[in-house]
């Protein structure tokens, strides 16, 4: 059978690319991503389909700690792409669970506020991600889930920094 070469081990050209392979499920991209995927769907499930959607969920919580954030101060602070906010907040805004409001100063900046029924499911949707840490915690001590969302943070610091770089 004809083999590749690669940079630590031989693989078979003729593996079937759709079956699960080991080393795909060894990578840290791939658990962190089947994870980030999982505490997703548990905190859908638990929101249900009337409340704050996962997708939602950082922007709703940032406004839960600054009302009257403009668009481009969410981008920073939650980290997500300029574009992805606007189509978040323009359904969140479409199921009343956002108001925009301009500013006086400059027609085209607003400021982005939870009504108050965003305001009940944004506060139900931290219990219930609470409860979802919880769970995914579950068997680990306090020292042992410091140490992991430490390791995590320094993950995370580190490839936004690559980033930069490139």
């Amino acid at each position: 059978m004809p083999q590749t070469q690669g940079p630590e081990r031989a693989i078979d050209d003729t593996l079937d690319v759709d079956a699960p392979q080991p080393l795909q499920q060894e990578t840290v991209g791939y658990l962190i991503n089947l994870i980030a995927r999982l505490l997703a769907q548990a905190l859908k499930a638990r929101n249900g389909a009337g409340g704050v959607m996962p997708g939602q969920y950082p922007i709703a919580l940032e406004l839960l700690r600054h009302d009257g954030a403009t668009q481009r101060d969410l981008c920073e602070a939650v980290r997500i792409e300029q574009a992805t906010v606007a189509n978040t907040l323009k359904r969140m805004e479409r199921d009343g669970l956002v108001e925009r409001r301009p500013t006086s100063d400059n027609g085209r900046l607003a400021t982005n506020h939870l009504t108050p029924i965003g305001r009940r499911l944004a506060a139900i949707a931290v219990e219930n991600a609470l409860d979802v840490n919880r769970v995914a915690f579950e068997g680990l001590d306090a020292a042992q889930c410091s140490d992991l969302r430490e390791t995590l943070s320094g993950i995370a610091f580190r490839l936004e920094g690559d980033l930069r770089k490139r």
